[in-house]
């Protein structure tokens, strides 16, 4: 049976109690006490009152009745406070059970009534207890979370484990009312429990810092207490106090990092870091201090003022007056003064400190010299580039415009030869056109220098007939030798192969170079080449090239000044034209492929100039494309054709105009002074072919052939275009292809090549 009063409450008590007479009057009682703010919850077995308090009812106290049609005695209690221990027990007993209630509250209940002894007044205080109790407990159990703390009982005997809720939340596992077996607890967290009960049955107690696992994976870090005494069966009872400390666990974690982290900076950092006062003692400083300031440790400490070490003393003050006004200073530019007497050049960062037994700042000091070295050289470097470039564009910019009036003394030179001329007249244009020729070497000699030192030099790896080349030379400087009355002869070794691979223009460069200059110092006797096998080397051979003469030969303290840029030799009755530039040239060319280059000289006796190269040997020439050389059918002089000329030089118009109307009578010879003007002419005009300047005002030859091979219709875009030009370099970088132009003629021409480029290319009907 349950009876139920239903009151406005906010406390609940439950009643176990089969008698109806009994519950009833406890009913009365209430109702007659002070406490009007209770509600009584009736159940008349013990396993009644455990599912109510299973389902999670919360009581202010329990009103238990020791005999229970399922339970007696006390017995019934222990059932009771073994699952519910957190609980409020009052025992009701009968009249002749009074040490019943004794041993009652001995075994855990907080106190005991006698039926028919108590009235409303002693059972309203009895629950007003239990409920102030209460009370103090969630406030307990609320200062434990606050805290962190959590605290627990183990009983081994009984296998009880009592513990608050905070315990249960540091483990994070699920609070649990009714406390738990410990043998239930094997798989949760809570069973690391075990090993501190272990350590405080041996020792008495336990106190430590753990790091334990929650039931989620996370770990954390906590104080535990446990101290073991015996309970009232004389057996161990285990009591602990539990913290989770991981917040500040992982704080001076932090700081320890922190600490360590902030050494590792201090010892191991290159810049020198100290902490001084304002009148200049040490207090701290790093390993890089002593070695920028060049003293130990202990004659740092000893220094009276260490401002002294900074230099100069005007930058000094400066330093310390604004670090006092401003509290800091950032990248300061002063310099130390090191021990050895060395000056640094740093940057200085300060910042003031003020605590109860420090007034001073702390100082972070960064060796800039080598930096500030390095930045001079880079912009030493920078200007060396800067220079190097300017001087490079002047020597093309002077190539240039020297080679363009060069042009037209050249062509003048040409056509006054092809006309009746008298002897006189005849050997004073030879010796213009001689001259403009001496002229024409100096340039290309300048330009050659140029390129050696500007790195433009890119050497080729092809294959080529040895004899062909030695037969070229000797049949191009025979005539200069025949002049002379020179004897003039090649010597090559048997086992010198035919066929090599290397770049060909280069070493028929140096020896066109080393045999015409034997020849300019030779007034009589021989000039002889020498080619010679020095090693076989895999797929190569070393071969080595000597230039022997008998001329007038080189004083031994200056054999090694002649390959130096524009040295001369000297004679006091004769004056050797060039620009000393030969030789040096030479040098350049063959160290630049790996090789060596000398000589040995007897003064009034001759000289011999030799060096050697490195080839690869290759067993046959590769297919060669048709090349200037190639045979080209010759036009007519009757022919008739029309040509457009683009030239803005007015003489250099004149020169090739007279130079092809003389070759070609029925030339139409159109002439346009830019790109734009010979644009508008050939959308009007049908040309055969186009000579095309490169460098001219309002548009250049590059835009020009652009625009007529992408904007002009097939029938014109496709007319042969050659570039006339007196930049030397277009013969290399080939750049004039990249805009559609088909070859090249270089001002100053010879007017043979001219006819040969006009024949090869020109649109035929």
């Amino acid at each position: 049976m349950t009876t139920s009063a239903i009151l406005v409450s906010t406390n609940k008590v439950l009643l176990i109690e089969d008698n109806p007479g009994d519950a009833r009057l406890v009913e009365i009682f209430l109702a007659e006490s002070d406490l009007q703010n209770c509600e009584v919850i009736n159940k008349v077995t013990l396993q009644d009152g455990l599912e109510v308090l299973r389902a999670g009812e919360e009581f202010a106290a329990i009103l238990l009745d020791l005999t229970l049609p399922d339970s007696r005695g006390i017995e019934t209690l222990e059932k009771l406070a073994a699952q519910f221990p957190q609980n409020n027990i009052i025992v009701l007993t009968g009249l002749a059970d009074k040490e019943l209630g004794l041993k009652a509250v001995k075994a855990g209940a907080q106190d005991f009534l006698i039926k028919g002894a108590f009235d409303s007044d002693l059972l309203a205080k009895s629950l007003r207890y239990s409920i102030e109790r209460n009370k103090v407990l969630k406030r307990l159990e609320e200062t434990q979370r606050i805290a962190n703390i959590g605290n627990w009982e183990y009983t081994p005997s009984t296998g009880v484990f009592n513990a608050s809720a905070e315990v249960y939340r540091i483990f994070g596992c699920p609070v649990q009312k009714q406390p738990p077996h410990w043998d239930t607890l094997r798989d949760s967290p809570l069973y690391a429990l075990n090993e501190v009960h272990d350590e405080a049955a041996i020792a008495g107690d336990f106190k430590k810092d753990l790091k334990i696992q929650q039931h989620g994976g996370q770990y954390r870090y906590v104080f535990i207490q446990c101290i073991t005494h015996q309970g009232e069966d004389e057996m161990p009872v285990f009591q602990g106090i539990i913290q989770d400390v991981t917040e500040r666990k992982q704080a001076e974690q932090e700081m320890i990092k922190s600490r360590e982290r902030y050494q590792e900076i201090f010892t191991q950092s290159k810049d020198a870091l100290f902490i001084c006062t304002l009148d200049g003692k040490f207090i701290d400083f790093n390993q890089a201090t002593t070695e920028l300031f060049g003293y130990s440790q202990e004659e740092l400490l000893q220094l009276s003022d260490a401002h002294q070490l900074y230099y100069p003393a005007e930058r000094k003050n400066e330093f310390l007056l604004k670090l006092k006004n401003q509290k800091s200073i950032k990248d300061y530019e002063i310099s130390v003064a090191h021990k050895k007497g060395e000056v640094r050049e740093c940057l200085i960062t300060a910042n003031i400190i003020v605590t109860d037994d420090l007034v001073g700042y702390n100082c972070l000091l960064r060796d800039v010299t080598e930096q500030r070295q390095a930045e001079k050289l880079r912009k030493a470097r920078d200007l060396a580039r800067q220079s190097a470039k300017m001087k490079e564009q002047f020597v093309a910019s002077i190539s240039h415009e020297m080679r363009t009036p060069m042009n037209a003394i050249f062509g003048m030179s040409n056509i006054l030869l092809q006309m009746d001329l008298e002897e006189e007249q005849r050997n004073l244009v030879d010796s213009i056109k001689s001259s403009s020729e001496i002229l024409l070497g100096v340039v290309n000699d300048i330009l050659e220098i140029s390129a050696i030192q500007n790195g433009k030099i890119v050497f080729e790896n092809q294959p080529f007939d040895l004899h062909e080349l030695l037969n070229n030379l000797i049949n191009v400087m025979q005539y200069k030798a025949q002049e002379k009355d020179l004897y003039l002869e090649i010597i090559m070794d048997p086992d010198v192969p035919r066929i090599i691979s290397g770049d060909k223009l280069r070493l028929n460069q140096v020896l066109y170079n080393l045999v015409g200059n034997a020849i300019k110092f030779t007034d009589e006797g021989y000039v002889k080449l020498y080619i010679k096998k020095l090693h076989d080397i895999i797929d190569s051979v070393q071969l080595k090239f000597i230039v022997e003469d008998t001329g007038i030969g080189i004083q031994e303290d200056k054999i090694d000044a002649v390959f130096e840029t524009f040295t001369r030799i000297q004679q006091k009755d004769r004056v050797f034209e060039g620009t000393g530039l030969g030789l040096s040239i030479c040098k350049n060319l063959v160290e630049l492929q790996g090789g060596k280059i000398g000589a040995s000289s007897v003064a009034g006796k001759g000289s011999s100039f030799f060096f050697d190269l490195i080839f690869e040997t290759a067993k046959k020439l590769k297919e060669v494309t048709v090349n200037n050389n190639e045979y080209v059918e010759p036009i007519p002089a009757d022919a008739s054709f029309r040509l457009l000329l683009v030239e803005d030089h007015k003489m250099n118009q004149l020169v090739a105009r007279k130079t092809l109307e003389r070759n070609w009578r029925n030339l139409h010879l159109t002439i346009a002074e830019n790109g734009k003007i010979a644009i508008e002419i050939l959308q009007k005009q049908d040309f055969d072919l186009v000579l095309m300047d490169i460098q001219m005002p309002v548009m250049d030859g590059y835009e020009a052939t652009h625009y007529i091979r992408e904007n002009f219709p097939p029938e014109k875009s496709n007319i042969p275009i050659l570039a006339m030009t007196a930049h030397a370099h277009i013969s290399k970088d080939e750049k004039f292809r990249e805009y559609g132009m088909d070859d090249f003629v270089l001002k100053p021409f010879e007017p043979e090549d001219l006819f040969h480029k006009i024949a090869k290319y020109i649109k035929r009907s």
